[in-house]
C-alpha cells in the first residue's frame, strides 16, 4: 500500500510540474487570457469606429448637408455668394508691429465736436 501511495504521489507531483511549466500549461493559459482581453478591447474599439463610418456613409448617401460640410472642411469649398476670410494664428514671437512712417503726418484730433449744436 505504501508503494502505491508513493507512486501516486510521484505521478501527481510530475503532472503538477507539467501543468505549471510546459507548453499549454497554466502560465500559457494566463498569458492567452490576457491577450484575449486585449483583442476583445481592440475589437470593441474597431466596432465603434465602424459604426461611426457606417453612419457617415448613410448620411452621405441620403443628404447633401453632410456632403457640403465635408466639401467645406476638407476641400475648402466656398459658395457663390460667400466671402472667404482666413484667420491666421501666429505665435506671439512672429507678430511684428508695423513701424510708423515718419513722413506721414500724425492725425490730430479736432477739438471741436463733429456736430456742434447751434444756438
Amino acid at each position: 500500500m505504501k508503494i502505491l501511495i508513493i507512486v501516486l504521489s510521484v505521478l501527481v507531483f510530475l503532472s503538477g510540474i507539467r501543468l505549471l511549466s510546459s507548453n499549454g500549461g497554466l502560465g500559457e493559459y494566463l498569458a492567452l487570457k490576457l491577450r484575449l482581453a486585449e483583442v476583445e478591447q481592440q475589437v470593441k474599439t474597431q466596432q465603434a469606429i465602424n459604426d461611426l463610418l457606417k453612419k457617415e456613409v448613410i448620411e452621405l448617401q441620403t443628404g447633401t448637408d453632410a456632403l457640403e460640410t465635408i466639401a467645406r472642411q476638407r476641400l475648402g469649398m466656398i459658395g457663390g455668394n460667400e466671402i472667404f476670410i482666413q484667420v491666421l494664428n501666429l505665435p506671439p514671437t512672429q507678430v511684428v508691429a508695423p513701424i510708423p512712417d515718419e513722413q506721414v503726418e500724425s492725425i490730430q484730433e479736432n477739438p471741436l465736436p463733429i456736430n456742434p449744436i447751434e444756438p
